[in-house]
């Protein structure tokens, strides 16, 4: 099987899981069937306004091929696994606090994802040197803002809301580095300017 085609099939995996985890969870709790059916619908949908639009590039274009389907499985796996957790939680097979627990994790991964990509981004608006100086910056906050986030969710307790403070603090060291950082790359960046 070539590299092209796994993923279509891949995807339509997923989707299937994610159909089944939505049943298993809309049969327990027949209450948030809107969430269970957003939630099975989200995957085929998406997929299907990729192709309808045009956004799906052919086969004499593999690379852009292969980015968005690696897109749509990434996407999926996140939705799969958020209904696998909620039908799990509420089959008492996983303790309910990890639903919520599961849901943050992957925000805080895809922090790290991100992170990890900025600085390998091309410059668009900035001037080289401040504008890789900036993804710098944005990359290392993302990837410690993620990784933290993701210990702080695996480790500490939900109980008297001490890891919604950890994730608070978290958030807000972040974006005191990103505003320090940025102030001190402008005003090296003017310095070096003036004549």
């Amino acid at each position: 099987m070539n590299e092209i085609n796994w993923r279509p099939i891949a995807l339509q995996i997923l989707i299937l899981l994610a159909v089944a985890f939505g049943v298993l969870a809309w049969t327990q709790r027949p209450e948030g069937a809107l969430v269970w059916l957003v939630g099975m619908l989200s995957i085929p949908l998406g997929w299907l306004l990729v192709v309808a639009s045009g956004a799906m590039p052919g086969s004499h274009r593999p690379v852009e091929r292969k980015t968005i389907y690696n897109s749509l499985i990434v996407s999926a796996v996140m939705i799969t696994g958020a209904l696998a957790a909620c039908a799990l939680g509420t089959l008492g097979t996983i303790d309910e606090e990890w639903i919520t627990r599961y849901g943050m994790i992957v925000v805080a991964l895809a922090l790290v994802i991100t992170g990890n990509g900025l600085p390998k981004k091309p410059d668009t608006r900035c001037d080289r040197p401040r504008g890789l100086a900036t993804r710098r910056l944005l990359g290392w906050v993302f990837v410690v803002s993620g990784l933290s986030l993701t210990l702080a969710w695996l480790t500490l307790p939900l109980a008297h809301d001490v890891v919604w403070w950890a994730t608070a603090a978290i958030y807000a060291t972040a974006g005191v580095v990103c505003a320090v950082g940025i102030w001190r790359i402008t005003r090296s960046a003017s310095a070096n300017a003036a004549p």
